[in-house]
């Protein structure tokens, strides 16, 4: 089965609060909690829904667990997500869930 996801690059991070950054299409300023709402947006499409459906199945939450990494662990750990199409959040749990099966 062939990716249905555009290939991305990576071009960094950038704080949309802080710089002057309006869509082409809209004229509108682009902000962090617009990019925020627009990941939402392409998870619920790909099947994640935040805060949504339980991954642990039933009507129990779905446990979160905090990482600590460095800064360039950080970046390549954004890079390696961004290259698949997918948020941070998703990249790591499937990343984690297919060494658990391994």
């Amino acid at each position: 089965m062939t990716n249905p996801l555009p290939t991305m690059e990576f071009g960094g991070v950038t704080d949309f609060d802080a710089e002057a950054i309006h869509d082409p299409r809209t004229g509108e300023r682009v902000a962090n909690a617009m990019i925020d709402r627009e990941n939402d947006e392409i998870d619920r499409r790909y099947g994640l829904i935040p805060r949504g459906k339980s991954l642990s199945g039933g009507n129990t939450l779905s446990p979160v667990l905090r990482l600590v990494v460095s800064s360039d662990a950080k970046d390549k750990i954004i890079e390696a997500a961004a290259a698949e199409g997918m948020s941070v959040s998703r990249w790591l749990r499937r990343t984690v869930e297919a060494r658990l099966a391994a």
